[in-house]
């Protein structure tokens, strides 16, 4: 905590660096969170303080927004509090009746980061080499899992918890229904495109050369676009499926469920 919070690199950078998997952004705290070995009034105490002694804007808001990262996590204890239902379903009635494919080779696939997106392999490789994930990466792997393979937010929500050192039932629960879009975020439909993600956020695509060696040697356009050559690619396996045909077919049976709800 003392090192996020006083060092000019980490809290005060945290609004430019937070997205990016590839560096040293995040505080890195959550488990201890979790474990109740940091409390959340002591750590915004040094919130307070770290944002007295900022002198430029930027670093200011470095700290603001960690400072809604933890009022995130606050409002999602809160809502499981309130709502505890959440804990076994979506918030949402629309998403009782969405007919999710739940392909179990699919699972498995995207499980052991063989989906043949780089972006999402390398984080969910992370995970299980780890039991930590990035928190850009906790949002492009949901929304693969759920917008692109169509599985039940349900059974990543379980994969997560069974791997993560930080699992909390509140945050986790949370984090899932934001992504699947069954929860309490306003907005009624969010989709990741990996590719798309990669490119902003991996743009040298160190993160993924380091969690997915078999493409340590391709050229970085090619690993970002997908467009890798057969030499390039290797052992790599090929794309599970295909993003913009799931996603048009994610969208129908939203569409057809909605429909079906109104009427």
């Amino acid at each position: 905590m003392a090192n996020f919070c006083d060092g000019r690199e980490t809290i005060l950078g945290y609004d430019d660096q937070r997205n990016f998997p590839a560096v040293v952004g995040t505080s890195f705290l959550s488990a201890a969170f979790k474990f109740g070995v940091l409390g959340i009034r002591d750590v915004w105490q040094r919130t307070m303080e770290a944002y007295g002694k900022s002198n430029a804007d930027e670093a200011r808001r470095g700290v603001i927004v960690w400072q809604q990262e933890l009022a995130w996590r606050e409002f999602y204890q809160h809502a499981m509090y309130f709502f505890p239902d959440l804990a076994q379903g979506p918030y949402r009635e629309l998403w009782h009746k969405f007919p999710w494919e739940n392909n179990e080779g699919l699972f498995q696939a995207w499980c052991e980061g063989r989906t043949g997106y780089p972006i999402v392999d390398a984080a969910m490789r992370q995970l299980n080499a780890t039991g930590w994930m990035h928190n850009r990466c906790r949002m492009i792997v949901a929304s693969f899992l759920t917008k692109d393979l169509i599985i039940d937010w349900r059974w990543g929500e379980q994969y997560f918890m069974q791997k993560l050192v930080d699992g909390d039932l509140s945050a986790n629960n949370g984090g899932w229904q934001w992504s699947a879009s069954s929860g309490m975020d306003p907005k009624p439909l969010r989709i990741f495109n990996p590719y798309t993600q990669a490119q902003k956020f991996d743009r040298e695509a160190k993160y993924i050369r380091r969690w997915v060696p078999e493409l340590k040697l391709a050229d970085t356009g090619s690993i970002l676009s997908g467009e890798l050559g057969a030499l390039e690619r290797g052992d790599y396996p090929g794309v599970i499926v295909v993003h913009a045909e799931r996603q048009r077919q994610f969208k129908a049976l939203y569409a057809q469920v909605k429909a079906a709800s109104a009427s």
